[in-house]
C-alpha cells in the first residue's frame, strides 16, 4: 500500500491500467487471500500488481510462497480429498439393484391391483342406463331398456331379474300401461349393495295418428280431387 500511495495512485486508478478489479487489489494489499479461486488466480494477480508497483519481484513472491502458499495447498489437498470420496461412492448399477427395483415395483402393483378389486367388491355396483332418459313421452306400449352394470351383479327392473351378458351389459322390453310408468332399475352385488335408478315414461297410445287422421280428413273435405270435376260439370249439362 505504501508503494501505491508514493505514487499518488487509487486503486481505481490501478484498475484503469492493469484492469484487476479493486476488491482483488485491496485484498493483495492486507494479505486477504481468501477471495481468489485459487493459488494461480492469486500468484498471477499479485505478480501483475508487483511489476506494476515496481516492487522486487523476487522477494515479494518468496514472502508470499512462505506466508501463504502453504494455505492453498492444504485447500486444494482438501478439496482432492472430497473429490476422491465422491468417487469413492459413485453410484454403480448392480444386477441386484435391477432386481430389488423390478421386486418393489412387482409389489407396488400387485397390491395396487389387489386394492382396486377389493374397492371395487365392497363398493356399491355400477350402473348405467342407456335407455330410456327420464319423462320420455311414448306412442307404443312396449319399451326397450338397455343399460351395463358390474360383471358380478344382479339387475331388477321392479323387482323382476333381468338377465345379463358376460360383459355387464343388459337388454329387454317391457310392456307400459297408459299413462306414466314408473321403472325402479337396481343392481346388487354379492355383499348385497345397492344402486338405484328411477326411470319415469309416460305412454299416451295414439295421439299423433289421431291427429294425422282428422288432418287428413280435413284437406280432403276442403279440395275435391282433380279427377272428379270433369265428372261434376259432365252431370250438369
Amino acid at each position: 500500500m505504501s508503494q501505491r500511495e508514493k505514487k499518488k495512485l487509487t486503486l481505481e486508478d490501478i484498475y484503469k491500467f492493469i484492469k484487476i478489479h479493486p476488491k482483488y487489489l485491496y485484498a493483495l494489499e492486507n494479505d486477504d487471500y481468501s477471495v481468489f479461486k485459487g493459488k494461480v488466480h492469486a500468484k498471477g494477480f499479485l505478480k501483475v500488481y508487483s511489476e506494476f508497483l515496481d516492487l522486487n519481484l523476487d522477494e515479494v513472491l518468496a514472502l508470499w510462497r512462505r506466508e501463504y502458499e502453504g494455505g492453498f495447498d492444504a485447500i486444494d489437498n482438501e478439496r482432492k480429498v472430497k473429490l476422491k470420496n465422491l468417487d469413492n461412492y459413485s453410484f454403480v448399477l448392480t444386477t441386484k439393484i435391477v432386481l430389488t427395483a423390478l421386486g418393489i415395483i412387482f409389489c407396488i402393483l400387485f397390491f395396487g391391483y389387489l386394492f382396486y378389486q377389493y374397492k371395487n367388491y365392497t363398493d356399491a355396483p355400477k350402473l348405467d342406463i342407456y335407455y330410456p332418459q327420464n319423462n320420455l313421452l311414448l306412442e307404443q306400449d312396449i319399451l326397450d331398456v338397455t343399460g351395463k352394470t358390474d360383471i358380478d351383479s344382479e339387475v331388477f327392473i321392479n323387482n323382476q331379474k333381468i338377465i345379463l351378458n358376460p360383459d355387464g351389459s343388459f337388454a329387454t322390453s317391457i310392456k307400459l300401461k297408459e299413462g306414466i310408468n314408473s321403472l325402479k332399475i337396481t343392481a346388487v352385488n354379492k355383499l348385497l349393495k345397492k344402486t338405484e335408478i328411477i326411470r319415469t315414461v309416460i305412454y299416451r297410445p295414439g295421439k299423433v295418428n289421431i291427429e294425422k287422421t282428422e288432418e287428413t280428413s280435413e284437406s280432403t273435405e276442403s279440395t275435391p280431387p282433380e279427377e272428379t270435376q270433369p265428372i261434376i260439370k259432365d252431370i250438369q249439362q
